[in-house]
């Protein structure tokens, strides 16, 4: 490997790194009773990265070409999960939405069909007169 090409792969990835740590700060990341070995690790980068300077911060930056772009890069990636959740909390309602819609058309027609059994089932009025005259014994 050359060694421009490996200057420029760890200057891409101290900035990364330096990002990374300075968009975690400690504040967002609270000690735990309990946590992961991904978390201890994203508050050991928190830690390792929020000791240095900004000054030095700066320097990765400046003196980085490809600074701005890996910036950039963050910034779409950030985005792009934010759509994805908006997307996926969406969905989820919009679901919860047609089975509640498909639900309240369910229990409709069931009334329906129930007001249309109670009615086949009652007797009719005139039916229930003639049936009163016919037991009748006639005098």
């Amino acid at each position: 490997m050359a060694s421009e090409d490996h200057d420029a792969y760890v200057a891409d990835a101290e900035f990364v790194t330096h990002l990374t740590g300075r968009l975690l700060d400690r504040n967002l990341l609270p000690v735990t009773p309990v946590s992961s070995r991904e978390y201890a690790a994203l508050c050991d980068l928190a830690d390792l990265t929020g000791n240095d300077t900004f000054d030095l911060f700066y320097g990765m930056f400046k003196f980085n070409d490809r600074a701005k772009m890996l910036l950039d890069k963050m910034r779409d990636n950030l985005a792009s999960v934010e759509r994805k959740l908006a997307a996926k909390e969406a969905y989820l309602a919009a679901s919860a939405e047609m089975k509640n819609s498909e639900r309240q058309k369910l229990l409709a027609e069931c009334k329906m069909l129930l007001r249309e059994m109670a009615r086949s089932n009652a007797p009719a009025p005139d039916t229930e007169s003639k049936k009163d005259g016919e037991d009748k014994p006639s005098l």
